[in-house]
């Protein structure tokens, strides 16, 4: 039966009879401080799109749910009190399947979380103040004779139990909003969520701690490594200013562990029989991070018989969590290991009790193995996996399907291969986003109706504007105008020079890479700076080789950059501006190397450029090459490579900030990194950033009143002025933050400014600036596509799917080379210099045009954008192990948590060794 189609004019009729720049009834009201939107943009050439929600309406008035606590806990009291969520969910099936009369209506409405709540349309029958149930869990087709597995739930009201779902809807049209009515609307599309969850969950298996991801091993693909990628879908039920909410479906991938014997699978892992080992995967700024691991699968005459140290760390890294069943026994019971132990099977002994009179004695798991079930171990010098207090050899574990690989231990390889299968286009991305739609099948889901719930069956028809891009500028006041959101630079010079470059050096770390290749790729290089308008005073610097690998895996590194450091000095007398790295391949671990050591390990911190061998070397595409390099290098010496004309007061100041975290490895929990980059002159054209370590998986910028003080002193030292506005972009703030998080930043920003003494108070404006979103617009004619089929750079969207309350809009300023184009979501949570929605929007626009390392618009305001790249940078030597900034653990006051040491002023004390090193963009 097909979905029911909600009819359009339905959707439409909110914004009938309303202004262009007007916003709907209600809207005048704020959320949680936040300003209200101060209307609609109306620039821009308007286009039709559509996109991946899905409007949702209730059947009927007065619709409500109970909500409802459950407390499961096994009958026989355990230590470990906590139980797994799949656990949780068998033992609650059971309670459903063995329910009667009401409490089973009930209980068969009902969505459960899987941990402590569940909501229903039916109330549930109570005796008193609650109800206790016990049941034995089936397992292995056994039914429980003893108490060992049998669950006691009990089951109450929770605090406000009822539910108005009514609320979400009255949202939704912008209706006034107290802190009740918001609260209760909040929680019912939590509870909605938590009910889209129920079906899915039960056919595909769910992946991630939001619970919005589902995949399926359909088909798969194997990646290298030991690696599989799974394709899958996300869906979560949303509020939007049209009047009615609307669930929001996207594609997903991931990868994971290959399912499979463990002794087969651990040998891909550790890429025996593959090259050497490739770094983890990298963020923005296009290179690798941690990792480790290799590429490709093993060869037959590989098979693993013992691991080193390092191989079990890698293991551990990958496994940790992972879920498996045994094979020496008959069981259906799946387990989750705890660790690769660090000893072998036959290394591993324990005391086993005797029998009939017989003493206790001590025996390995691999002779117990023998005698217990008769099953010689074959490979008694590889580890064991353990679960709980359990030991089991690697050749009897099994892999299940869909172990997730921690992002930070995904291969450069992998993560090619993962782009290759996930970037399609924007055609082939929405049929795949309605073929999900159309199998999720909504419309014949019990749970569904039993809420009084339907979901359209077609995605939003939305209104968009295109932007006009700025002109570019360059010296001489030479304007270029984009197309498609590119533009070429030939025949232009760069709008400022910086420093003249005189002290510096190249080194190969490619053998096959030798001097007289450095000099011929010195020689035109220099010519091609010259030629963009970036002085060389010195066109000959001292080119060498250097094995990387001298002394053991990237070893070499350290006496390399240290004899460029002494040769730059040497023929100059003057500290090194830059070193010139020429690698081997695109090696990640060889270029974390490189920049931990440049940044930590010198004298002094220094910049470094890497090349890559094959591109210096080869005729072909050397010249836009070379040109592309020249922006970094240009910017790298202080210089400016071209501007754009926002109409930005030389009185305001601009920030970008960002935090970046931790890699999940068990332990103790590194520090994050909070970074802050702000304009140092009134054009805003020319960046500092600063950056601090900060307790980790902390999101909220804990030093940011220094950080601005400072930012603020350096604007003043060089314009005479204070700043009289501030535009401050955040990035990677989630949306349960955004409160939170304007409270205490926009604070800390305002604190800054009274410590300056007078009456200074800078007007601020807040802006949020969403990555990790799941919205996407495709294009409802083909003339609004671009030859990829994307959406023209510039495209807005700022009603229908946008919040019905707060100022936000979707931008995409960037053309998508490559598969669907995500817009950037950016939230106003504070404007005190009461920017209008074109206002805004058309500046946020022409500043995307103005990256300093591209002659294409970029996909985030580039302020905001360099804040992300120096916290990606900083990860290069932050997270190294041998890094200096983390020293021993120990437990914060009142924490739980165990965090590692740290100097939150390292970073920064470190660049003052060389002032001239933050004074420019060493993170391009």
């Amino acid at each position: 039966m097909a979905p029911k189609v909600l009819p359009q004019a339905d959707v439409a009729s909110t914004f009938a009879g309303l202004s262009a720049g007007d916003p709907p009834r209600g809207m005048q009201e704020t959320l949680d401080g936040c300003p209200p939107r101060p209307g609609f943009g109306t620039a821009g050439n308007k286009i039709n799109v559509q996109a991946n929600m899905f409007m949702a309406r209730f059947n009927g008035q007065g619709k409500t749910v109970y909500h409802y606590d459950i407390d499961i806990n096994s009958v026989v009291k355990t230590k470990d009190t906590k139980k797994p969520r799949p656990l949780l969910q068998k033992i609650w099936n059971q309670i459903v399947q063995e329910a009667t009369g009401d409490l089973k209506a009930s209980l068969e409405a009902a969505a459960y979380d899987q941990q402590k709540s569940f909501y229903t349309p039916i109330p549930v029958p109570l005796n008193g103040d609650k109800l206790e149930v016990v049941v034995g869990l089936i397992e292995d087709g056994v039914v429980p004779t003893d108490d060992k597995r049998k669950f006691k739930a009990v089951i109450q009201a929770a605090d406000n139990i009822k539910i108005d779902l009514d609320s979400i809807v009255d949202y939704c049209k912008g209706d006034a909003q107290t802190e009740q009515t918001r609260d209760i609307m909040l929680r019912a599309i939590m509870a909605i969520n938590v009910l889209f969850r129920q079906d899915p969950a039960a056919r595909f298996t769910m992946s991630g701690a939001a619970g919005r991801k589902f995949f399926t091993d359909e088909g798969a693909v194997e990646l290298s490594g030991g690696a599989v990628l799974y394709k899958g879908f996300q869906q979560s039920f949303r509020w939007t200013s049209a009047g009615y909410p609307a669930v929001q479906i996207d594609t997903a991938y991931s990868a994971f562990v290959k399912p499979g014997m463990l002794i087969d699978v651990a040998p891909e892992l550790l890429g025996m029989g593959g090259p050497t080992p490739m770094g983890g995967r990298g963020g923005r700024g296009g290179r690798g991070g941690r990792g480790g691991g290799f590429s490709a699968p093993p060869s037959a005459s590989r098979a693993i018989h013992e691991l080193s140290p390092i191989q079990t760390k890698r293991l551990n890294d990958i496994l940790r969590g992972a879920k498996f069943t045994v094979t020496h026994r008959q069981t259906e019971r799946v387990f989750a290991i705890l660790k690769i132990t660090s000893q072998p099977a036959d290394s591993i002994k324990f005391t086993l009790n005797g029998k009939d009179g017989q003493p206790d004695r001590t025996v390995s798991v691999a002779a117990y193995f023998q005698e217990q079930y008769n099953i010689r171990v074959n490979r008694p010098r590889l580890p064991c996996v353990q679960y709980g207090k359990n030991f089991i050899p690697m050749e009897f574990v099994k892999l299940e399907p869909f172990n997730s690989i921690p992002m930070i231990r995904i291969t450069a390889d992998q993560t090619a291969e993962i782009i290759k299968e996930a970037a399609k286009p924007p055609p082939m991305r929405q049929a795949a986003i309605s073929a999900w739609r159309q199998k999720l099948n909504y419309s014949n889901l019990p749970k569904l109706k039993a809420w009084g719930l339907e979901v359209q069956g077609q995605m939003m028809n939305v209104q968009a504007r295109v932007l006009s891009p700025p002109a570019i500028m360059y010296d001489g006041n030479r304007s270029l105008r984009a197309n498609f959101g590119g533009w070429n630079m030939k025949g232009v010079k760069f709008t400022q020079s910086g420093k003249p470059l005189t002290s510096w050096a190249v080194v190969s770390f490619d053998q096959r890479c030798t001097v007289p290749d450095l000099q011929k790729f010195v020689t035109y290089f220099a010519n091609v700076l010259s030629q963009y308008g970036c002085p060389v005073q010195n066109k000959r610097p001292v080119c060498f080789q250097y094995n990387p690998n001298a002394g053991g895996p990237n070893m070499g590194i350290k006496p390399a950059l240290q004899q460029a450091a002494k040769n730059a000095y040497t023929e100059t007398k003057s500290d090194p501006q830059i070193i010139f790295c020429i690698l081997p391949k695109k090696d990640p671990s060889i270029y974390q190397a490189i920049k931990s050591v440049a940044a930590e390990q010198l004298f002094k911190p220094v910049v470094t450029q890497c090349l890559q061998s094959l591109k210096i070397k080869s005729d072909r595409g050397i010249e836009q090459y070379c040109g592309n390099v020249a922006m970094k290098v240009h910017s790298k010496l202080g210089g400016l490579t071209h501007q754009v004309q926002h109409k930005i007061e030389k009185t305001t100041m601009m920030i970008g900030a960002d935090t970046t975290h931790p890699p999940s490895r068990g332990g103790a929990m590194p520090p994050s990194i909070a970074v802050t980059v702000a304009a140092v002159n009134g054009n805003n054209n020319a960046f500092s950033p600063s950056i601090r370590l900060q307790e980790g998986r902390v999101e909220i910028i804990q030093d940011l009143e220094n950080m601005v003080y400072n930012h603020i002193q350096t604007f003043e030292k060089n314009t005479g002025a204070k700043p009289l506005s501030v535009l401050f972009f955040r990035d990677g703030v989630s949306e349960g933050q955004y409160a939170h998080c304007v409270n205490l930043e926009l604070k800390s920003i305002k604190m800054a400014a009274q410590r300056f003494g007078g009456n200074y108070n800078p007007k601020v404006t807040f802006v949020i600036c969403a990555k990790r979103h799941s919205m996407r617009f495709f294009a409802a004619s083909d003339n609004d596509k671009d030859r990829t089929g994307n959406l023209p750079p510039g495209t807005v969207v700022d009603s229908m799917v946008t919040s019905p309350v707060i100022h936000d809009f979707y931008l995409q300023a960037h053309a998508g080379l490559q598969g669907t184009a995500r817009p950037t979501h950016y939230v106003v949570v504070a404007d005190e210099n009461g920017f209008t929605a074109d206002k805004l929007q058309g500046l946020v626009n022409t500043l995307c045009y103005s990256y300093a390392r591209a002659t294409r618009s970029v996909s985030l305001v580039p302020v905001a954008y360099y804040a992300d790249i120096c916290g990606e940078k900083a990860r290069e030597w932050i997270y190294n192990d041998d890094s200096e900034t983390l020293t021993m653990p120990s437990t914060a006051s009142g924490s739980k948590m165990e965090q590692l040491t740290f100097d939150s002023l390292r970073v920064s004390r470190r660049f003052e060794t060389n002032p001239e090193f933050n004074n420019v963009a060493w993170y391009m």
